[in-house]
């Protein structure tokens, strides 16, 4: 079917009008949205900005490449269309709030710089094609140069923001250690400038590293947690936005510059005649230089009143009560004018019990639709992912998601408070299985010999940990205490309360129980497993879990949703007697576990609950590394991001494996002793991956060659308590 002429020929009159002011529209849209995407939770802004991203750069391209054809010799909008030449490029700029959407762009810099060539070609093309008409040549070539300029500010902070870039940045940056004077957010992005080379898995300068632990150990779990905020916000500007080119002596100066000539092109276009010009041509000229007026101002805006304007302002030396004084208004106005969101976190949810309901349900149409609408008041409405059981057999569940919970500041201070809290133990005691240590102090409440089973917690690998105590959270949260205990023939006397009130612990347990199981199955690649194949001891469980239900609810009942969960824990908990030192399946130990914590109180259960999984959650971001979590700043909302960063200022790693960096860390000291005892080791070098595996052999050899030789190492009496001891 051909195309009516009349098409053709509108067509051909309207291309490049529309898809330059479509491309003007884009860039609207990023810079508008560009920066919500870090601390809102909605999907489709999300999409939008994606779609806008991957749009941008194309659509520039393309109406670069249809003004080249649009040029006519005889028209006299040839001046008028090659004045649109820059704005193109100057689209292909950016704007200030996005200049990559995920961490592989940034590597992509060479590629995008190269681009700059082959896009001016054009764009002088164009620009000549409209020769020897010079009527708007100067306000032509201003644009060009504020675009050449967005240009290159792109590409430079996209090359800042990579591999490379960040190790030069960290060699070449020399830590101004921190004062007693220095405010919130100064500290906070002092602690985000010595710990940025965890990002790409490199090791920060020793004499900084202890000191931010020092630092956060003594700040209270408000100020930490308002920090940590802080810090996540400076990563993400920098990783992602124009932040580090702007903020800079340089920057400020391009600002203005850039700024001045935009309005002096707006000006010229104004004074210039354009009784030759046709109307269309001319209203949308004043569209893009008006727009580019009012995008540069809301930048402006943005930077003036930006985070690390303020530091930058405590920093001038020079006119300094002049510069203080302005950062306190600037602060004093953002107060007023509104309140920041620095990050946005939400929890993930997989509950497997509810997931294993929806298995088990008959496959009967009405009974189907009956579980799909429980599936929604149950908020199983999120997303859906088919998990494969077992390489040899064709078995496979599909696991639906809940929505999201936010991570309530309530939640954030808890998991800070309980981390803080851990610093206190030994290190044999921090690498002990998530929750043992809570366990083995029960032993002593409830006057149980059940050391056996909790050293069976030994062998459990991390992935099933977290498996296990989802079972148990799961069986706990529900159990009613008026029922018999299940290991023994009376009820638990709980006073005057009939009724457990499900506490915000015990929600908050919950939350982190879901979320970590979404982590194991869901979204595994953020952490490295070693062990058994989760997958066949993962499928063996929900086997179980789904043929208990179907053996205690013969045709699956329907009751209302509550009930139906808390009914089915119930059946777990008092329905079958289990050996408490015979126990094989997973799910059995879940529920003998779930039994020696409903005979304790009720207090001293979530006590014990809550330890682990705030165990868990550090020790899941033990697993992680940098590169994972720079890529999902980009999406602003995992909790295991948040608690790799503390990790990172509490030194965990140095918990975990002494001698993995060439230093002792394992007695308490001050931090300037700890740093000299490492800076003894490294000469306040940074040293990467690969050199810290070669000095951390070194000491292990050297450890073994003196505990052979029973040699004494020349040190300070304490060092050599310390030396001895390890």
């Amino acid at each position: 079917m051909e195309i009516p002429l009349k098409y053709k020929q509108l067509w051909n009159n309207w291309d490049v009008r529309v898809l330059i002011l479509l491309s003007l529209s884009i860039q609207i849209i990023l810079i508008l949205l560009g920066r919500l995407r870090r601390t809102s939770t909605s999907r489709w802004i999300r999409m939008v900005v994606w779609a806008s991203y991957l749009l941008a750069d194309r659509v520039a391209e393309f109406v670069l490449g249809q003004l080249s054809s649009s040029m006519d010799d005889s028209s006299s909008s040839n001046v008028i269309i090659a004045f649109w030449a820059p704005f193109l490029i100057l689209h292909l700029g950016g704007p200030d709030t996005i200049t990559a959407y995920s961490r592989e762009d940034n590597e992509l810099w060479a590629r995008h710089l190269l681009g700059l060539g082959y896009e001016l070609f054009i764009a002088f093309y164009v620009l000549f094609r409209s020769l020897p008409n010079t009527r708007l040549l100067i306000p032509t070539l201003l644009i060009f140069l504020v675009a050449i300029i967005k240009y290159v500010e792109r590409s430079y902070s996209l090359y800042k923001a990579s591999v490379k870039g960040i190790q030069s940045s960290i060699s070449s940056f020399n830590i101004t250690p921190p004062t007693e004077d220095l405010n919130a957010l100064s500290q906070a992005f002092w602690l985000y400038s010595a710990t940025k080379p965890a990002f790409i898995d490199a090791t920060p300068y020793s004499q900084h590293y202890f000191q931010t632990s020092d630092i956060v150990m003594e700040m209270s779990v408000k100020n930490v947690l308002m920090a940590m905020r802080k810090e996540l916000s400076f990563a993400y500007d920098e990783f992602y936005t124009k932040s580090i080119v702007n903020h800079s002596i340089l920057g400020y100066v391009l600002r203005v510059l850039c700024s001045t000539c935009i309005f002096l092109a707006f000006s010229l276009f104004v004074l210039e005649p354009k009784d030759d010009f046709h109307n269309l041509d001319v209203a949308i000229t004043y569209v893009l230089l008006a727009t580019s007026i009012c995008l540069d101002f809301m930048a402006a805006t943005m930077l003036m009143f930006s985070d690390r304007m303020i530091i930058s302002l405590h920093n001038v030396k020079k006119l300094s009560n002049w510069s203080v004084l302005l950062a306190e208004y600037i602060v004093r106005i953002k107060k007023a004018c509104y309140k920041r969101k620095y990050w946005s976190i939400k929890l993930p949810q997989l509950n497997l019990l509810i997931n294993c309901l929806l298995i088990s349900s008959p496959n009967k149409t009405l009974q189907k639709r009956m579980m799909s609408w429980v599936a929604k008041k149950l908020s199983f409405v999120e997303e859906t992912k088919l998990y494969q059981m077992s390489d040899h057999k064709k078995e496979s569940y599909t696991l639906q998601t809940m929505r999201p919970v936010h991570a309530t500041q309530e939640v954030l201070e808890f998991i800070i408070s309980h981390l803080k809290d851990r610093m206190s133990l030994s290190v044999e005691n921090f690498n002990k299985p998530a929750g043992l240590n809570a366990l083995e102090q029960l032993t002593t409440i409830t006057n149980l010999d059940a050391k056996p089973f909790f050293e069976s917690f030994e062998l459990l690998s991390f992935d099933l940990q977290v498996l296990l105590w989802h079972i148990t959270t799961e069986l706990c949260f529900h159990w009613n205490p008026e029922s018999p205990h299940p290991l023994y023939a009376h009820r638990i006397d709980m006073g005057n309360r009939s009724k457990v009130v499900k506490s915000s612990k015990m929600e908050t347990c919950m939350y982190l129980s879901n979320y970590m199981v979404h982590i194991v199955l869901i979204q595994s690649d953020m952490m490295s497993f070693a062990g058994v194949n989760i997958n066949v001891l993962f499928g063996e469980t929900i086997r179980e879990m789904v043929k208990f239900i179907c053996n205690n609810y013969p045709g699956n009942q329907l009751l209302r949703p509550n009930e139906k969960v808390e009914e089915v824990c119930m059946k777990m908990m008092i329905g079958t007697q289990i050996d408490l030192l015979d126990t094989v399946s997973l799910f059995d130990i879940a529920r003998v576990l779930a039994h020696l914590m409903v005979f304790c109180s009720e207090e001293e259960r979530w006590k014990v609950i809550a330890t682990a999984w705030v165990e868990l959650l550090q020790k899941g971001a033990m697993r992680s590394n940098g590169n994972i979590h720079m890529k999902q700043l980009s999406r602003g909302d995992e909790l295991l991001t948040f608690i790799w960063l503390l990790n990172k200022h509490i030194h965990v790693d140095f918990w975990n494996d002494p001698l993995a960096y060439g230093g002792f860390t394992t007695w308490p000291s001050t931090a300037e002793f700890r740093s000299n005892v490492v800076t003894l080791h490294v000469n306040s070098k940074i040293l990467y991956n690969r050199e810290f595996d070669i000095i951390a052999a070194i000491f292990r050899i050297t450890n073994i060659i003196l505990h052979s030789m029973t040699t004494t190492f020349i040190l300070s009496p304490k060092l050599q308590q310390v030396w001895q001891k390890y």
